[in-house]
């Protein structure tokens, strides 16, 4: 029903809805001095930059990179990091020091994320950075932590809508959970049930619902549900196929289906089409 590289799509879009961003330090625009430098170390929190003019090296685990203006760079938490300024041209760039957690892990722990991708466009990457800060700035008040993770959630989606297709993966961590999701994704027809999986996981169905819980944020009906939904939805959006055999694709008769439909995305299948497919 689904590629492998939809499949891990799937995967890696769970993992985000459950992100939490938290800044740790404010965004600044600095222009470094000659002497920036500092040996590879390991820090407890991620770093952000947006490289506006200058040169320079960044070293991240045992990769040497070269970033240049234009280019955000995406540091992680407890990975060896150093930098250094090459030439009297230094960097002059946005920056910030964040967390990043899905669940109790953080985020590098779940994904490899690329450490240098060109921004879609510097000018909206600078405004989100200019954002986050004057979100950090406000008075304190009720909404300024809503605000502020909002403006530092909208600067990371701008970074992970500016990596290249297929440079945002799974870490080698979350092997054993692709293969759960790949199999509920390659079987969304079939009548999937919590027993039937745990078994062919090897857990009894007590340990596979707390396991499936703490990794991906879902008890396995949610999930099967929202995967069947999803999935539907995209057939809705990009296809002419006939809604009942959507429906029996999902496993569902076409009652249930627009029943479901409905309660995971507040419009019937019909009314979801129109608004992809107004013409069809």
């Amino acid at each position: 029903m689904n590629t492998t590289v939809t499949q891990q799509d799937e995967l890696i879009r769970t993992h985000l809805d459950r992100l939490r961003l938290d800044l740790v330090v404010a965004a600044r625009i600095t222009k470094v001095h000659r002497e920036w430098a500092r040996p590879l170390q390991p820090d407890p929190f991620s770093r952000l930059y947006l490289i506006l003019e200058g040169e320079g090296r960044l070293v991240v685990g045992d990769q040497v990179l070269d970033p240049k203006p234009g280019d955000l760079c995406y540091l992680p938490a407890e990975v060896p990091v150093s930098y250094e300024a090459i030439s009297d041209n230094t960097y002059r760039k946005h920056w910030l020091h964040f967390s990043a957690l899905i669940g109790d892990k953080d985020i590098g722990e779940v994904l490899s994320l690329p450490y240098v991708v060109r921004s879609k466009s510097p000018e909206e990457a600078g405004a989100l950075f200019e954002q986050v800060g004057a979100a950090d700035r406000d008075p304190p008040g009720l909404a300024t932590p809503l605000r502020l993770r909002s403006a530092l959630t909208a600067l990371f989606a701008h970074y992970l809508d500016s990596a290249p297709p297929g440079t945002v993966q799974l870490s080698p961590q979350q092997t054993s959970e692709s293969d759960v999701v790949q199999y509920i994704q390659a079987n969304l027809g079939s009548p999937l049930t919590v027993e039937s999986l745990a078994a062919r996981f090897g857990q009894d169905q007590p340990s596979f619902i707390r396991y499936f819980r703490a990794e991906f944020g879902l008890s396995p009906k949610q999930y099967l549900k929202r995967a069947r939904i999803e999935w539907a939805q995209r057939e809705l959006a990009s296809t002419a196929r006939p809604m009942e055999e959507i429906a029996a694709a999902v496993g569902m008769d076409q009652s249930y289906f627009s029943k479901v439909f409905r309660q995971v995305s507040s419009v019937t299948p019909s009314e979801y089409r129109k608004l992809y497919r107004p013409h069809s």
